[in-house]
């Protein structure tokens, strides 16, 4: 039989617990509680009272694993530790480990001591290594991304799940190594893996590749490999560290644009060649319109003009009349072969873009219609200083078309009124021409632009209806784009931008 310890060593035992951060109790065979140290007081208030039921200290999981461990204790005489979390009044859930200890007297047990160290920091830190663990496996997953780790004095590697998921493996049938793994790579690619794997380790370069392997199923997958060297203090190799990802999804997704590319490019040279083919045509039937119409034009004006000339005033009025409405035709069919020839000639013309002076152009074409019109009184403005990078050629044609329109439809308007120029429309330079003249129906813009849509009656103005399909094609061509406001009675304006 041992002694007792002595009051001095029970003092100082005492002294020590209650120094102690950790809870600590002490409770006979039958459960109750005959020491509780201050961190304990502390914790449990008024439950710590000396006499009282030791399972009253804790609630729920915590009371049910204490009162089955510390039975096992007293019966074994054997020492047991469990952990438990317990939630505060705050909501928090603070952790501790408790280990239970039997007490003897002699050779009996009377009881036990049971010891609670606070292991919450502990805990926390294993539950975020845990996510920190977890989120890894989850993006290796999302981004097909797997891990390896080779020590060059080990035969194998340690790879991660993902890579075992991507090389279509598990760990029960395979174990990683060099010769396996190169087993597994294309034998076209075979060669430039170990040459890259030969300069990591003489002369320790990582790399970076694309290499394609065979599933053991036989399936083909494209990878991208990263390869890093870890040296030890001395600059000796010791280990290599290496991402690999499953690009297969990339790289047949590019193989099937490479392949609608090249069928596009197929179709394209087939369109092209189409659109060169009846281009030919079109300029081959542009030269059979211009030589087979306008030469028997000619021969039916010139026949006509011989015999008002011949006979004289000794035609009958009839016959004089014919004669009229056939050079008028004539005239019509001569200027609308003219304009389909233009028409034609704006869309097969090259682009030769220079920076021109459009004020002095528009100030030229109305000098010109003065010319051929010197009894009209028309008061025109042309904004000065207005510039643009375009085709002169092109850009004189439209200019002439538009102030040509304004020319001829405000004939009839008490003031004739053409206005040139340009203003902003959001952040862009819109150029315009304005007339006060016959303008036209809102209802019918839509038809201003189509080839022999006209608005207006022969016997009101002349005109074929395709100067402004001309027009249309020549700004979309310096791409921009062309539209017109107007009313009846009351004006158009030609709104017209360029790029």
């Amino acid at each position: 039989m041992s002694s007792p310890p002595s009051a001095s060593r029970t003092a100082a035992l005492t002294w020590a617990l209650d120094s102690s951060p950790n809870l600590v109790y002490a409770a006979g065979a039958d459960g109750r509680i005959v020491y509780v140290n201050a961190a304990g007081r502390a914790r449990w208030g008024e439950a710590a009272t000396v006499g009282a039921s030791a399972a009253g200290l804790f609630a729920g999981e915590t009371r049910g694993h204490l009162v089955t461990l510390s039975a096992q204790v007293l019966a074994s005489g054997e020492a047991a530790t469990f952990d438990s979390g317990e939630h505060g009044a705050s909501g928090v859930r603070a952790w501790a480990s408790y280990t239970v200890s039997p007490l003897r007297e002699g050779d009996a047990i009377t009881g036990y001591l049971c010891i609670g160290a606070d292991i919450t920091a502990l805990k926390r830190a294993e539950l975020r290594l845990r996510r920190s663990e977890q989120l890894m496996v989850d993006t290796q997953g999302v981004a097909h991304l797997g891990t390896w780790e080779w020590d060059i004095r080990e035969p194998t590697a340690e790879w991660s799940d993902e890579l075992y998921q991507i090389y279509g493996m598990t760990r029960a049938h395979y174990t990683p190594s060099y010769d396996a793994y190169l087993a597994m790579v294309h034998p076209d690619d075979r060669q430039r893996v170990i040459d890259a794997t030969n300069r990591v380790f003489h002369e320790h370069v990582p790399y970076s590749h694309d290499e394609r392997i065979f599933r053991p199923d036989g399936s083909l997958r494209y990878l991208h490999t990263w390869a890093h060297p870890v040296l030890d203090d001395d600059g000796a190799l010791t280990r290599l560290v290496g991402v690999c990802q499953d690009i297969t999804d990339r790289k047949l997704a590019e193989e099937e644009v490479r392949q609608l590319n090249a069928a596009l490019e197929l179709r394209v040279a087939e369109r092209t060649r189409t659109i060169e083919a009846s281009l030919r045509d079109v300029e081959a039937f542009n030269a059979t319109v211009s030589h087979d119409l306008r030469a028997p034009l000619s021969v039916i004006s010139l026949n006509c003009a011989v015999i008002s000339k011949s006979v004289g005033d000794d035609l009958p009025q009839p016959v004089v009349d014919s004669l009229a409405r056939i050079q008028r035709s004539v005239s019509y069919m001569t200027q609308l072969v003219s304009d389909l020839l233009a028409l034609a000639q704006v869309g097969n013309a090259p682009l030769e873009r220079a920076e021109i002076d459009l004020s002095q152009l528009c100030e030229e074409i109305v000098a010109n219609l003065r010319l051929a019109s010197p009894e009209r009184r028309v008061t025109v403005e042309v904004a000065p200083s207005l510039r643009c990078h375009v085709d002169a050629g092109l850009m004189r044609a439209a200019m002439e078309n538009l102030i040509g329109n304004a020319w001829k439809y405000s004939a009839r308007a008490a003031h004739a009124r053409i206005e040139i120029g340009t203003m902003a429309v959001d952040g862009r330079d819109v150029h315009f021409v304005r007339d006060n003249g016959a303008g036209f129906d809102m209802t019918q813009a839509h038809r201003l632009f189509a080839p022999f849509q006209r608005l207006h009656a022969p016997n009101e103005f002349d005109g074929t209806g395709v100067g402004l399909a001309a027009v249309q094609r020549i700004i979309e061509r310096h791409g921009g784009r062309i539209w017109a406001e107007g009313a009846t009675g009351h004006g158009a304006t030609f709104f017209f931008t360029m790029t």
